[in-house]
Formats: structure tokens, sequence, C-alpha cells
């Protein structure tokens, strides 16, 4: 999966208002969260919070969660969008997300 594209799907819909979730990108909660958390290490996006299990035995920090709270693009984030935007016209008409994100 490219992962560029996966961003650019995520911060395309989050700025087009939808709410996207792991299940959307047939993805682990896990894998979902990775990418998130990147999206906000590289300050795209603002409103986004990952919850863990507590650190014991049992979970080691697992992920419990990645709550979307009304997220927003940062500049950077509309930067990433428009740098990218030869993607647009592909994404738009896609009829199967997964393919999509493996050209």
């Amino acid at each position: 999966m490219n992962k560029k594209k996966l961003m650019y799907s995520i911060l395309f819909e989050i700025n087009n208002g939808s709410m996207p979730n792991h299940i959307d990108y047939h993805l682990e909660l896990f894998m979902w969260a990775e990418i998130i958390e990147v999206i906000d290490d590289l300050g795209y996006v603002k409103g986004i919070t990952i919850y863990y299990y507590g650190d014991d035995e049992w979970f080691d920090e697992a992920v419990h969660s990645v709550a979307l709270n009304s997220p927003q693009l940062t500049n950077a984030g509309i930067e990433f969008l428009e740098e990218n935007i030869v993607w647009n016209k592909s994404y738009s008409g896609i009829a199967n997300l997964n393919e999509w994100l493996e050209i």
C-alpha cells in the first residue's frame, strides 16, 4: 500500500467533511493508528487523539481507539494536498479505494 497516497486519501476525506476510519481502508486498528500518528506528527491535521491501553503485561500499550474529534487540516495539510493535486482526478472517480492505493 502506498502510504503517501493513503495519507492523501485521509486528508482529502477530512478536508471534504468525511470522517474516515480504519474499516474504510481495510486496516487493522494498530496500522490505522500508525498512519494517523504520522499525519499528526507531520502537523497535517489537528483534532486527533489516539488512545492506548495501559502499559502492562497484557496490552503493552496497544491501541484502544483513534478519535477524530472534529479534525481540521492545517496549512501544512492543505499544502500536502496541493502538492499532490495530480492524484485528485484519479481519486475522485475511484470505485475501489484499495486498488487506487496500490497504483
